[in-house]
């Protein structure tokens, strides 16, 4: 294990803060100073290299290299070898010389890079060895970068893997894993010992039994640049990440300085006491003996104490006169104690951003579902939701008063800008009466009903009224604009959402069905018109009025009797019902969309998909789909369902596509969203705040910055051309 400033000087090449440097293998200088199994291993490389440069193969793979678990068998056909010579120890020591590692020989002649193989769902991990011996000198760069694209796909799943793992400490004392003793009895702390990198580092160790260990600090950095472009890894500080659980990320935090608290504490008290003492610091030897007293030695408790001491542990350890203290031993104890104080406070300070991250999706879980009930309950009763505001919160467990009053004035101002909604409070009373908009007037008419009959619900008609005032002053779009897609219910059948304006009881439309009346009136006046001359005529006018009378039954005659004229009836206004295939469409969006877009998710960036994680999140699911899918679907191809869905969760998602002179690579052509989530405010500026968070990392990447500030403008400004 690396000493944490030795970890802690590499730069961090994710931040941009350096460039891939220019590392050359050389030739080896003086052949002869080698030993003879270090000789033979280094004209094998040499063969093979020769030969993969006449193969003229564009595409380097590390398949094709040495690797070490090879050379045994390499050496046993090298038959100018003596035992001794292809004994373990002496490939342990040739491999040590070839690296550079030995005192007469101290400048690298091959280079060690791993790379993964997956056999039998397992992941097996080989170091390849590169020395191509061509040139005086040879650029490792292409070799380095073809050997980690060609384990990329399985440093993800590597990475997937570990994020579906728990951390398990030991009930007591679990910073006992960070403080190690060598054979004369030396402690030694290492504060880095529990991340990403130390546990990569003895995944490799062991993948280099028994000839290591062998410097692959490259591939470790490589990895560790990879989780973090993929969101998998988060750094404490440079040298020190570890792996983002799938769940919440708050209980990591808690482990990784519950670890750290008490690995301080075991290795820092015992030898600041015993300076204190013989430098006679007394009143500073009580402050450390009072401060370790508050130490817990249970690991839960030191998850709901440890963030209390941290204040305390940095004044206390932090002012140590460490500058008085000379020696070996002692600079070693300083820069460990002071490494860990730096991990603490970054610790303390990440544990207290994921707690209000927490505490902001939980609220913001909490808004999704109180829409959900509003939608649901007006649509399906036609009544006001009432919602009390202090019962909705107590599933938040909020402690201050400041708190629950923050909380509820989001939840308030959130819904109340989506929906009808009305606020009543008093000292012990804060209820929230809101509806969907879209049925306002069905809810008017329906309340009104109800109050004939119940008094109680007579009370909610001027509630109602002061809403339908609220959302004309806000010149809300959505009032009465009930959805008129049609519904399927389990047996494929339409069933018609019926219009939200009534019709006229008879239209022209109706009566020209029943009655021909251009021809029944045109018959009418032409025989009144005869009778009225006749009668004129005759000098008579007893006539007209029977005249009248039978013109009258004549033109209704006729008009019924041509009502089937073959005139093209009038177009109906009704909606256009929707097409088999788009009914079917929608049904099958309506059941993948609660496994693709959940109500409840852990971090607002598991909603955010690309098609490539859209159609991989959709084959892990697609079991589960299928199983709520009609009995006609279950038996269709795997790939023609994942195809449907896909297809089908499109129709009910904002793609918001990125320009092509902000696309980079490693990073989404396109954001896939759900469009109902993308209509609400909350889970816009959510998703606004996350794209922040992540900007503060790349402050110093022009591309990237620009790349997550496009997407910012297109949330919190652009929005509405995605809603068209």
């Amino acid at each position: 294990m690396e000493p944490f400033s030795e970890l802690g000087a590499t730069e961090n090449p994710h931040l941009g803060s350096v460039f891939e440097p220019n590392y050359f293998i050389s030739l080896p200088k003086n052949i002869a100073s080698y030993s003879l199994t270090s000789q033979a291993i280094l004209e094998e490389l040499r063969v093979r290299h020769r030969r993969l440069e006449m193969h003229g193969s564009a595409e380097i793979t590390p398949t094709l290299f040495l690797t070490l678990d090879l050379i045994p068998e390499l050496l046993s056909k090298q038959v100018h070898l003596t035992d001794s010579h292809r004994s373990g120890s002496a490939i342990k020591e040739a491999l040590k010389e070839l690296a550079g590692l030995t005192e007469h020989n101290k400048e690298p002649v091959v280079y060690f890079y791993p790379f993964i193989l997956q056999v039998d769902q397992k992941l097996i991990f080989r170091v390849s060895m590169i020395a191509p011996q061509i040139n005086e000198k040879t650029d490792i760069v292409p070799f380095r970068r073809s050997c980690f694209k060609y384990s990329i796909d399985l440093v993800d799943l590597l990475l997937k893997n570990r994020s579906n793992q728990n951390l398990v400490l030991e009930e007591e004392n679990p910073g006992s894993n960070l403080i190690r003793a060598d054979q004369k009895g030396k402690v030694y702390f290492f504060p880095t010992k529990l991340s990403f990198e130390s546990e990569l580092e003895s995944i490799i160790r062991k993948s280099m039994e028994p000839y290591g260990p062998l410097p692959v600090k490259d591939f470790i950095i490589d990895v560790i640049t990879r989780g973090k472009e993929t969101a998998n890894l988060v750094e404490i500080v440079p040298g020190y990440h570890f792996v983002l659980p799938s769940g919440s990320h708050h209980p990591e935090y808690a482990k990784h300085l519950a670890v750290q608290l008490d690995g301080l504490k075991q290795f820092a008290f015992p030898f600041l006491k015993r300076y204190a003492s013989e430098n006679h610091y007394e009143s500073y030897s009580e402050t450390l003996k009072h401060l370790e007293s508050k130490f817990p030695k249970q690991t839960e408790e030191l998850y709901k104490q440890g963030p209390l001491l941290i204040p305390e542990v940095l004044q206390i350890l932090g002012n140590f006169p460490f500058d008085k203290l000379n020696g070996d031993e002692a600079i070693r104890i300083k820069n460990s104690i002071q490494d860990s104080l730096i991990i603490l406070q970054k610790l303390s300070r990440f544990l207290s951003e994921q707690e209000k991250e927490d505490a902001e999706d939980e609220l913001f879980s909490l808004i999704q579902l109180l829409s959900t009930k509003i939608e649901e309950n007006t649509k399906n009763t036609l009544t006001l939701t009432k919602l009390n505001l202090y019962s909705e919160i107590k599933t938040l467990n909020l402690k201050s008063d400041s708190e629950k009053k923050k909380a509820i004035d989001t939840i308030v101002k959130t819904l109340s800008d989506t929906y009808g909604c009305l606020e009543m409070k008093e000292e012990n009373f804060h209820v929230l009466f809101a509806l969907d908009q879209k049925f306002l007037s069905k809810v008017e008419e329906n309340t009104f009903k109800l109050a004939k009959t119940n008094p109680e619900v007579r009370n909610e008609l001027p509630i109602l009224d002061q809403i339908r005032i609220i959302l004309k002053n806000r010149s809300d779009v959505s009032i009465d604009k009930e959805e008129t897609t049609d519904e399927i219910d389990e047996d494929g059948t339409e069933e018609k959402i019926p219009s939200t304006k009534t019709e006229p009881r008879i239209s022209f439309s109706a009566l020209q069905e029943k009655f021909h009346v251009p021809i029944g009136v045109f018959s009418f006046l032409f025989l009144s018109s005869v009778v009225t001359v006749v009668s004129l005529l005759i000098g008579s006018l007893d006539y007209i009025g029977s005249g009248f009378l039978i013109s009258f039954l004549v033109g209704l005659i006729l008009g019924y009797l041509y009502r089937k004229d073959g005139k093209p009836k009038p177009i109906s206004e009704k909606p256009k019902p929707t097409l088999p295939k788009e009914n079917r469409s929608l049904s099958i969006a309506k059941v993948a969309e609660s496994f693709i877009y959940p109500k409840k998710f852990n971090s607002i960036a598991e909603k955010v998909y690309d098609s490539k994680r859209l159609r991989n999140h959709i084959e892990e699911c697609v079991d589960d789909i299928i199983l709520q899918l009609p009995s006609a679907d279950r038996n269709k191809d795997a790939n023609k369902i994942v195809a449907e869905i896909e297809h089908a969760i499109l129709q009910i998602s904002v793609v918001m596509k990125i320009p092509e002179a902000l696309q980079l690579k490693n990073r989404s052509k396109e954001l896939i969203l759900s469009k109902a989530d993308f209509r609400t405010i909350l889970f816009r500026t959510q998703l606004a705040e996350y794209y922040r968070k992540e900007a503060s990392l790349y402050k110093s990447d022009r591309d990237q910055m620009d790349y997550i500030q496009f997407i910012i403008r297109e949330l919190e400004f652009g929005y509405n051309k995605y809603l068209k």
